[in-house]
């Protein structure tokens, strides 16, 4: 898993990522993995695009937050750019509300990297590589995630090639980290390894797999069993009754998730390590079949949320601890999905590490 040379890359990332004081009246929130096509059949972006652009402007936009976009929001490596911006000019038109209140700040990923190197793409804006938002002496790095894999370091532009003028013409499947779960894992833990080390928090997008204090869906479902089995021995019966439905829905949430994997337990648990340290958190994708995921953070607190339509899925209307909130006139829901202080986050990566 440890590359030095990948350690050194993401340390020198670190060391040249622009700062921005994290203040407590601060709210932003984080997206990466669009992937904005041109409307068409290959563009991935299109059954999620109006929930996102009706969460952003209603939600995000009304409540005063500001808009990090981590990486791979437009997907250049089969489309122009001029032709994903006739077709979502909705997206484009909201981004320049966010950035006339300097509430706009765009990242770069392997997928969007040319926004950085062709005039062409008469992108206006300025684009980051990451961004550190530092927080009572602590920091927290944002970037896109590409930068732990030498490949997308360095062949990246070949790999656009062949992708726009062969592999998309041809509908070839690729293997990208998103859908490859040794890469995917590859890439995790040597960002894992990176964070821990440097006693930091990183956001990254990138694998498109939504991360909370390092833990994975598959692994934070394990705890939360675990959790609610101890709460079970010290509660009322009307309270057991409810735990223990609980626990049954988690528990079929897991079997789901396993059988989904296709692989041993074991496989899907990143870290090979006797403490989790909570450094890494990702916010997923855009792209999702069952809608989006994103990473708030207000009030001192990072949140994983996953907003969704309720005419695809209902999933979330049977959990039992939370309900989901309703986006005023629309069909689409939040469901905050994790929470946490980030006091106590690096106060448990300073004690653990």
């Amino acid at each position: 898993m440890s590359n030095p040379i990948i350690q050194e890359h993401l340390r020198q990332l670190l060391d040249d990522a622009s700062p921005r004081k994290l203040r407590r009246s601060d709210r932003l929130v984080i997206f990466s993995d669009l992937h904005l096509g041109n409307g068409r059949s290959r563009d991935d972006f299109s059954k999620n695009g109006k929930l996102f652009l009706d969460v952003v402007q209603k939600y995000y936009m009304e409540n005063g937050y500001s808009l990090f976009l981590n990486g791979d929001i437009e997907e250049l490596q089969k489309f122009s750019f001029k032709g994903i911006q006739r077709h979502w000019l909705r997206f484009y038109e909201l981004l320049e509300v966010f950035e006339s209140k300097n509430r706009l700040f765009r990242l770069l990923g392997n997928h969007d990297y040319s926004l950085h190197l062709h005039s062409e793409n008469d992108f206006k804006g300025e684009l980051y590589h990451a961004i550190k938002l530092e927080y009572k002496g602590h920091s927290i790095l944002v970037f896109h995630g590409h930068q732990a894999s030498m490949y997308y370091e360095k062949y990246n532009d070949i790999n656009g090639i062949l992708l726009r003028y062969i592999v998309n013409p041809l509908r070839i499947g690729s293997r990208s980290a998103a859908y490859d779960s040794r890469k995917r894992y590859r890439v995790e833990g040597r960002i894992y390894e990176f964070s821990s080390r440097n006693k930091i928090v990183s956001i990254i997008g990138h694998t498109h797999r939504p991360l909370f204090e390092s833990l994975s869906r598959q692994d934070f479902l394990k705890f939360k069993i675990e959790q609610l089995c101890r709460a079970y021995t010290k509660a009322r019966a009307r309270r057991q009754e409810v735990l223990e439905k609980d626990i049954q829905h988690y528990k079929n949430e897991l079997h789901h998730f396993i059988q989904k994997e296709r692989k041993p337990v074991f496989h899907t648990s990143l870290y090979n390590t006797t403490v989790i340290v909570p450094c890494v958190f990702n916010s997923g994708c855009g792209i999702g079949k069952r809608g989006i995921t994103c990473i708030e953070i207000s009030d001192r607190k990072i949140t994983l949320v996953h907003w969704f339509d309720r005419n695809r899925s209902k999933k979330y209307f049977e959990h039992y601890e939370h309900y989901p909130e309703p986006l005023e006139t629309t069909d689409f829901y939040r469901m905050v999905l994790k929470e946490d202080h980030l006091d106590y986050i690096f106060t448990r990566i300073k004690l653990l590490t």
